[in-house]
């Protein structure tokens, strides 16, 4: 009888090291991964926004040194149209000698004669000098630019290199999202503990940005006063940005959006999907940065390796197209009202009539994208009119 009780006492410890779940991991280890994604994804994600906004750095460079080179050959043609005039200075200083003395016009004897020379003769003298002032003056001004445009030339060169530096940073973490996620993602656990973690990380930055806009608006209330009566005068306002109203600002789902996941408008559905999928990307929020041209960059970046998959983000049509920046790109009529377009594609998948999910393209480096990294530029274009920001949107859904 003894030896059947610590038998059976033996089978009850023996229970619980028995495998249970085996594809789950333990919650403290479920947490732990899904932390551990959530870290790789942030620094992935900070590395693409520094290299995006290196490349908008690099483009504004660009820009002003274009201007520089116009300026300065404005200037060039206009010192060479006082050239010729300047070189009569000479023989207009020679003409201010007294001119009984001057072999020019001593041969002019009656005083009326005297008298025109003379008033001709200071004619010439002013007009003279103020052409050589005049040249003297954008000569200096042309030396001042041809040195800003050398130091925008070496400060466009360093920019270079740490765009290059910052894009090697970016695939790499990109490349250590890819190995965190492997396997981890396999486990249902890790899947749900991620979702835990994501929802409270955007929580978390939502508050803070609310703290911050209401801070703000605490600053704003100081530096303008106004009277208890009214009598401080009305308070000053400030213009809404460009994006206003469009998907580039905090809060409520003004359009057609409704609250994202990063201080901004989400004009996806519930059942919206990433145009990457469930692939290792990083992105950053680059709306609005300048682009050669004078253009401004109006979608989202998302960086990953050549080939990775391309999705229908809703149900809807996938209309190839092509051009010079975008390079291989879809235009997409989406089930929802809302127009999407994609570029630099490396090549398509089904096009058509498509459902959320299908692949309808391969993310590339096609366009002026050959300069950068493979990457899918995204925009979302509510209602088929202007773009909006795209980033709360996928930040929300990828």
């Amino acid at each position: 009888m003894r030896r059947a009780v610590v038998l059976l006492f033996a089978m009850c410890a023996l229970v619980p090291a028995l495998p249970g779940e085996v594809t789950h991991a333990d919650d403290s280890a479920a947490q732990q991964a899904a932390r551990e994604i959530a870290d790789a994804r942030e620094r992935a994600n900070a590395a693409a926004d520094a290299y995006f906004q290196a490349e908008s750095l690099l483009d504004t460079l660009s820009i002003e040194g274009q201007t520089l080179e116009a300026e300065v050959a404005d200037l060039q043609s206009r010192v060479a149209a006082l050239q010729e005039r300047v070189q009569q200075v000479a023989i207009n200083r020679f003409t201010r000698s007294d001119t009984t003395t001057s072999p020019l016009l001593n041969g002019f004897a009656s005083p009326e004669e005297q008298m025109q020379v003379a008033a001709l003769s200071e004619v010439i003298t002013d007009t003279s000098a103020a052409d050589f002032d005049e040249f003297d003056s954008l000569n200096r001004q042309l030396s001042k630019k041809q040195q800003a445009l050398t130091d925008k030339r070496d400060q466009t060169e360093q920019q270079k290199a740490t765009a290059a530096s910052l894009r090697d940073q970016a695939t790499a973490e990109v490349e250590n999202l890819k190995k965190v996620e492997a396997q981890r993602l396999q486990d249902e656990a890790v899947q749900k503990a991620l979702q835990a973690e994501e929802r409270a990380r955007a929580a978390k930055a939502e508050a803070e940005a609310a703290k911050l806009q209401q801070a703000t608006a605490n600053t704003a209330e100081l530096d303008n006063p106004t009277d208890a009566d009214g009598g401080g005068g009305a308070p000053q306002t400030t213009a809404p940005p460009a994006d206003a109203g469009s998907g580039g600002q905090t809060g409520g789902g003004g359009a057609g959006g409704r609250p994202g996941g990063a201080g901004g408008n989400d004009y996806g559905g519930v059942e919206w999907v990433c145009p990457t999928g469930t692939a290792a990307v990083a992105f950053g929020d680059t709306w609005g940065a300048p682009r050669s041209g004078g253009r401004r960059h109006q979608g989202v970046d998302m960086i990953g390796p050549i080939g990775v998959e391309i999705l229908a983000v809703v149900d809807g049509v996938a209309a190839a197209k092509s051009n010079t920046l975008g390079g291989t790109t879809i235009w997409f009529t989406g089930s929802d009202g809302n127009k999407y377009y994609y570029a630099h594609l490396d090549h398509y998948g089904k096009l058509g009539a498509v459902s959320k999910g299908d692949v309808i393209g391969y993310m590339g480096q096609t366009g002026n994208a050959r300069f950068s990294v493979p990457h899918l530029h995204f925009e979302i274009h509510p209602g088929g009119g202007a773009a909006v920001n795209p980033y709360p949107t996928v930040r929300a859904h990828c």
